[in-house]
């Protein structure tokens, strides 16, 4: 199918360009201005700047190559360019789900979004929308040898939690390791291999095992054990203590454990 581009930012380092026939493929482009239409058409090696957003018209299938910021102009000058009946529209790339393209999808397109999945070196995507969209997105990854993952659009918010969890909530935990070894005594290059031989360690037996691999005095119920690492930690560095209370009592309610491990710290 022949598509169009709706681009902004660095639409080269989006999965499009490596479409297998992107040159046969890709129609107009256009963006916020022409120089910057241009720009994109070069960048990637493919297709033909246009100066407005109405040249897009003639294309079944509309990609948006935006950072989130830029979703809703684009969006907006879409909706008053062209006539959205019929056509499939998906957001790529954009941190932004299908809910954005609701004025779109009211005129009548089929809407959806891409997502690459961090850790995959590009190759798996999360994809949600209406069904016609979807098909089209699963289409345009196995095209670039890639694996789908569908995702419930109105649970979007939690897909991204999950990342979350694993990304920007994760790094704190390994910087709260780090000090600790660090006030124990280590120089700064131990601390770092000990964190990462400990966090690797902690991941293979998690892939392996699941909840069975959760070990340490809160697994055990050895909450005496738990109470004087958050002791000592009061002492030295009180924001861990109050971090370590907190996560431990996640955990509790989380996982479970043996010998009172439910009981509070």
């Amino acid at each position: 199918m022949t598509f169009a581009v709706a681009g902004g930012g660095r639409v080269s380092a989006s999965f499009v360009t490596r479409l297998p026939r992107l040159a046969a493929e890709l129609g107009p482009v256009a963006a916020q201005s022409y120089r910057l239409a241009s720009r994109i058409v070069n960048s990637i090696g493919a297709g033909r700047p246009v100066r407005r957003y109405a040249d897009l018209g003639s294309a079944p299938l509309i990609l948006i190559c935006t950072p989130a910021s830029g979703v809703a102009a684009v969006v907006a000058a879409l909706a008053g360019a062209i006539d959205c009946e019929g056509k499939i529209i998906l957001l790529c790339d954009a941190g932004a789900d299908s809910g954005h393209l609701a004025p779109l999808r009211s005129r009548g397109a089929a809407a959806g979004s891409i997502h690459v999945i961090p850790g995959f070196d590009g190759r798996r995507f999360a994809v949600e929308g209406d069904r016609t969209a979807v098909r089209e997105a699963k289409n345009l990854v196995r095209k670039i040898g890639g694996r789908v993952e569908e995702i419930e659009s109105a649970k979007m918010a939690t897909y991204a939690a999950g990342l979350s969890f694993g990304t920007s909530l994760f790094t704190p935990l390994m910087e709260a390791s780090l000090q600790c070894f660090l006030d124990a005594g280590m120089t700064k290059t131990s601390a770092l291999k000990v964190v990462e031989a400990v966090f690797q360690n902690s991941l293979r037996g998690y892939v392996y095992a699941g909840k069975r691999s959760w070990s340490g005095p809160l697994a055990d119920g050895n909450l005496e054990a738990a109470q004087l690492e958050i002791q000592s930690l009061s002492g030295s560095n009180p924001l861990l203590a109050e971090h370590y209370r907190s996560v431990a009592s996640l955990a509790q309610k989380l996982l479970g454990g043996q010998n009172g491990a439910g009981k509070p710290l």
